[in-house]
């Protein structure tokens, strides 16, 4: 026997490693597509077997072996037997908990992407999953040995007294009959092969088809329930998930169960419900350590009056203007009143602001439309007037100053040069009344 250069048996478990993540997928999504349900582990273990397992143990090459010219023999050029050979593939070169470390993968991707719902028993997965990672690294450790061994033999091999050759590991037969005998059995069991793959194949789809039949359930019907019982879970884990909920709503309306969405549109409600009081809570207490603090306090308010709270919303944003607030902030509190429908209240503050600081940015702007809405327009106009004198640029003014026009009419010539004589006087007094 000629032992096989490390170059070759690379290339040739390259060549099998590819073939069989391929059809790894294969099993896995050609049952969800026409069924709905897939056995992962059951598929992936098959196409090892098929692939890998049987050829090497009864024709002594996989495909890659076959295209590289390489055999897998015993010291006397002898086939491995089927125990040893198993031994080798699945566990010293690290198949089985590849496979397994991949089905874990693959599980998990899918029922994040919503595709399907991927079951396990938490307490024997995570030993599977402990095993398989140290298999896996104990597996790649045995594999880098035949780095350091002169005839490239890993640690599979050497556990198995198995080697890799180049072909044939033994010579054939001199005698033409025994040379026909051998053909005719190589045959033989090549024939048996092919009918073992076969029936294989048919196994990795009927198993999932013989229980999903139990079930009775159409593959558009098991793919839907499937996917909603994975967000089912995802919901029960986050219910407050507004983005999720609905995305359940939709399926549960879908399939009918109108029953079963009324519950979990209540369960939303009270999760929604649950979370923004335990954030107003938290809010409250930050805004009582900090009452000056801006972003608390808007954040509050804001909780509030999405909620319809709009009098605790005010109350807040009272407390937390103090006192004395400067006029620019009293302004913009009167704005605020305005915009949320509290026009009396508004003036008040927009006046008691003017009247502190005239120059208050937008200050008039804002009370001559509140003032406006409120029909008053006479002393809109007024305040209008002093927005477009101070500010001509200002849109919002001159909106609302054509608008109050239209209706009152100009303003005299004697009029617009007493308030213009306004204006002049608390810009040259910086503001004072």
């Amino acid at each position: 026997m000629t032992l096989a250069p490390l170059s070759r048996r690379v290339l040739a478990g390259l060549i099998d490693g590819s073939a069989l993540v391929l059809l790894s997928m294969v099993t896995f999504i050609v049952p969800m597509k026409l069924l709905g349900v897939v056995l992962p582990m059951w598929g992936v273990l098959a196409v090892m077997l098929g692939w890998s397992v049987v050829p090497l143990a009864f024709l002594q090459k996989t495909v890659g072996m076959r295209l590289m010219g390489l055999e897998l023999a015993r010291e006397d050029g002898h086939p491995v037997d089927l125990a040893n050979v198993l031994f080798r593939e699945l566990l010293g070169r690290g198949l089985f908990p590849a496979a397994y470390l991949l089905t874990v993968l693959a599980g998990v991707v899918s029922q994040l992407l919503g595709m399907m719902a991927f079951v396990v028993p938490t307490g024997l997965g995570m030993v599977m999953l402990f095993a398989s990672v140290v298999a896996f690294v104990g597996a790649l450790a045995g594999n880098l040995v035949a780095l350091t061994r002169p005839d490239g033999r890993g640690l599979a091999d050497l556990m198995t007294r198995s080697f890799v050759v180049v072909a044939p590991a033994r010579r054939p037969p001199d005698d033409p009959d025994e040379l026909a005998a051998a053909a005719a059995h190589r045959k033989t069991v090549v024939g048996r092969i092919i009918v073992f793959e076969l029936v294989l194949a048919l196994g990795v789809v009927a198993t999932p088809w013989v229980l999903t039949r139990r079930t009775g359930e159409t593959a558009a019907h098991r793919t839907a329930r499937i996917k909603r019982q994975g967000l089912e879970k995802k919901f029960a884990s986050d219910p407050a998930n507004e983005a999720l909920a609905g995305e359940l709503l939709d399926a549960l309306e879908r399939e009918g169960l109108l029953e079963e969405a009324k519950k979990v549109l209540d369960r939303h409600r009270r999760a929604m419900a649950s979370r923004e009081l335990d954030r107003e809570k938290l809010l409250r207490e930050k805004l009582a350590k900090a009452p000056n603090e801006e972003r608390t306090a808007s954040l509050l308010i804001e909780l509030l009056e999405a909620q319809g709270r709009l009098d605790e919303a005010i109350a807040v944003y009272r407390g937390w203007l103090g006192p004395t607030p400067t006029p620019s902030r009293r302004a913009g509190f009167g704005h605020w009143l305005g915009v949320r429908g509290r026009e009396d209240a508004a003036v008040v503050e927009l006046q008691r602001a003017l009247l502190e600081d005239p120059l208050v940015p937008m200050g008039h702007t804002m009370l001559g439309i509140v003032l406006a809405r409120q029909e008053r327009h006479d002393e809109a106009r007024t305040e209008l007037f002093y927005a477009v004198t101070l500010d001509p640029e200002d849109e919002d003014a001159r909106d609302a100053w054509d608008e109050v026009q239209e209706k009152l009419g100009p303003l005299s010539a004697e009029r617009q040069a007493t308030l213009a004589a306004q204006v002049a006087r608390w810009t040259a007094d910086a503001g004072a009344r």
